[in-house]
C-alpha cells in the first residue's frame, strides 16, 4: 500500500476521479482542462463540465446489454479493445454511489502526461483520425477504438492502474481487479488529504 513518503512533494492544482462500477473502474476527469490538453477529443466534446473515460473489450463495450458469453470471450479472445469517453454533467457520475468515487490530486506535469496516456489508447485510422466503433441507442458516449489487447492480464483495471501511474501516482503491483486499484486510490487519497491539513513547518526567527 501507498506511504506518506510515496506522495510528491510538489503543488498537485488538478483534481481526477477514480470512479468504480462493481468489476469494472473508470475515469472522471475536469471536461474544460482535459479537452485543453488533449489533441484527440476536442472535436468530439464540448462544454462538458465532465469527462467519464474507461477502456475494456470492443465487442463487449459497445454493445447495449451484452450477455456474459460477450464477457468470457473478451477475456480469452477479445478481437480488439475500446475506449469509452462520455460527457457527464455530475460527480459522482449518474448510477455511482459517493463512496465510489474517490479525488485525486495531481500535479500539472501528472495532468498533460495522463492525458497524453489516454490519447495514445485511441487508435487511429489510415488518415489519422480515430477509428470510432458503434454507437448504443440512447447514449451520446463515444466509442473509439483503442490501441493495446484486452485479456485477462490486461483489462480495464490494470489499463487504469496505467493511467494514474502516467499522472505520477504511486500504483504498485499486479492490478487486475477493480478492488486491487481502488483500494489503493482510497489510501492516496487520504494521505492527501492528510498531507493538506497538516501545519506548515515555519522558520523560527532568530
Amino acid at each position: 500500500m501507498p506511504s506518506r513518503a510515496d506522495l510528491l512533494a510538489e503543488p498537485a492544482p488538478h483534481t481526477l476521479h477514480l470512479v468504480r462500477y462493481g468489476w469494472h473502474t473508470a475515469l472522471l476527469l475536469d471536461g474544460p482542462s482535459m479537452l485543453a490538453r488533449s489533441s484527440k477529443l476536442g472535436a468530439d466534446f464540448h462544454d462538458h463540465k465532465y469527462l467519464l473515460v474507461g477502456w475494456g473489450d470492443g465487442e463487449y463495450f459497445v454493445a447495449a446489454h451484452p450477455p456474459w458469453s460477450k464477457a468470457v470471450k473478451a477475456l480469452v479472445a477479445s478481437d480488439y479493445p475500446a475506449l469509452q469517453v462520455g460527457g457527464r454533467d455530475t460527480n459522482p457520475p449518474l448510477g455511482v454511489e459517493a463512496r465510489d468515487s474517490i479525488p485525486l490530486a495531481i500535479t500539472e506535469r501528472g495532468y498533460q502526461q495522463l492525458v497524453a496516456y489516454i490519447d495514445r489508447s485511441i487508435a487511429a485510422g489510415p488518415d489519422g483520425k480515430p477509428v470510432y466503433l458503434g454507437k448504443q441507442a440512447d447514449n451520446p458516449d463515444r466509442f473509439y477504438q483503442a490501441t493495446g489487447s484486452y485479456s485477462l492480464f490486461s483489462n480495464c483495471n490494470s489499463w487504469l492502474a496505467g493511467a494514474l501511474k502516467a499522472a505520477e501516482m504511486p500504483i504498485s503491483g499486479f492490478n487486475l481487479t477493480a478492488s486491487s486499484v481502488f483500494d489503493q486510490a482510497v489510501r492516496i487519497s487520504a494521505l492527501q488529504k492528510e498531507h493538506a491539513a497538516s501545519p506548515r513547518t515555519r522558520p523560527q526567527a532568530d
